[in-house]
């Protein structure tokens, strides 16, 4: 069975949320959040027919709608899209996947620490969210010209004379999903486990966005610069990239840079300024950094305890783990999953 949407923005932006509106009605109950301007939040529980599940709504500054995804379909639900150019949004997946088919820029299984940029372009395709896969993100969407309030006194020109000026290939690369840098990571799964009180919540969502544009700018234009310094040939690069799911899949054989240099057959001088060229830090602070995310991402999608989590990412003291992972959310283990767990009984 599938249930298939039709969103088009064609006869302009301002159509776009009546559309999702009606979308998010037929597979959803409308819940509205206590002490909370119905027209700034409200929550749809998805309708047992279709599965389980939320997705909470935001309409923040300059009509941009936040949206906050945590589902698990019963059956397939295909989202087809008929895009103008002046559409904007963002999409960061924390967990689970969903199938991404344009036109032009082709397709993708769009998973787990995925960041999408929009295309500056006329995009039609589709979007498969399958049947008991579940999916967990973050989506900001907009009309691209209402944007610069995001921006400050630096103006969305920073916006436009980076991201937007990209290649069309780098552009297709960023539509279809890159791997997104912790840092940046981190923003979103603020936004997603946020447990301010209601009526400051949209606040700390918009200046959440403000951050991620500003890293997702800066990541850009380091690495414009690295590239400048560095070159790096396709197989190089291509070998670079598997770095971080190699060291992930063995947490406790973390091999020596000579090891990686000699299996990747990379010199280590150049792999070293290779990885930073890429991910824009050394190999195992990137790594420490990307174990810590799958364990947050652990700590909201199974039961498994803390120390079990620890041992998984690589930790063989439970104590170690909690230090790292506080330094780096803020927030120990235990209250980041416990935060999720009061979200959810919202």
């Amino acid at each position: 069975m599938r249930k298939e949407f039709h969103i088009n923005s064609r006869n302009g932006y301002n159509t776009m949320p009546e559309q999702y509106k009606a979308m998010h009605e037929q597979i959803g109950n409308a819940r509205f959040l206590p002490n909370h301007d119905i027209n700034k939040g409200i929550v749809y529980d998805i309708k047992p027919e279709y599965g389980k599940g939320t997705i909470q709504i935001y309409n923040l500054l300059g009509n941009v709608m936040l949206l906050i995804y945590d589902f698990v379909f019963s059956e397939d639900i295909i989202t087809v899209f008929d895009l103008a150019e002046d559409y904007f949004e963002i999409e960061y997946c924390i967990d689970g996947c969903m199938y991404i088919e344009e036109e032009k820029a082709g397709d993708t299984c769009f998973g787990p620490n995925s960041l999408s940029v929009s295309l500056s372009q006329d995009m039609k395709g589709i979007i498969k969210r399958c049947a008991g896969q579940k999916y967990q993100g973050v989506s900001i969407t907009a009309n691209k010209h209402a944007l610069s309030s995001y921006f400050g006194s630096a103006g969305v020109e920073v916006w436009n004379d980076t991201i937007e000026n990209l290649g069309d290939q780098l552009r297709s690369e960023y539509y279809l999903g890159l791997n997104t840098p912790p840092e940046t990571a981190n923003i979103f799964l603020q936004i997603y486990n946020c447990r301010l009180p209601i009526k400051s919540r949209t606040l700390f969502y918009e200046s959440k966005i403000m951050e991620a544009f500003s890293l997702i700018v800066s990541d850009e234009v380091i690495k414009r610069e690295r590239f400048r310094v560095t070159s790096l040939s396709p197989y190089e690069l291509q070998r670079i990239k598997e770095i971080p799911q190699m060291l992930l899949e063995r947490p406790f054989e973390l091999p020596s840079l000579h090891t990686l240099s000699e299996k990747l057959v990379i010199n280590p001088k150049k792999l070293t300024k290779g990885f930073k060229l890429v991910y824009g830090d050394t190999i195992f602070s990137y790594h420490r950094k990307l174990a810590l995310q799958r364990a947050a991402s652990m700590l909201l999608d199974t039961e498994k305890t803390i120390n079990e989590i620890a041992y998984d990412i690589g930790y063989s003291n439970p104590s170690n783990f909690c230090a790292a992972f506080k330094k780096q959310y803020n927030v120990t283990p235990l209250k980041y999953r416990e935060a999720s767990l009061l979200r959810n009984a919202e």
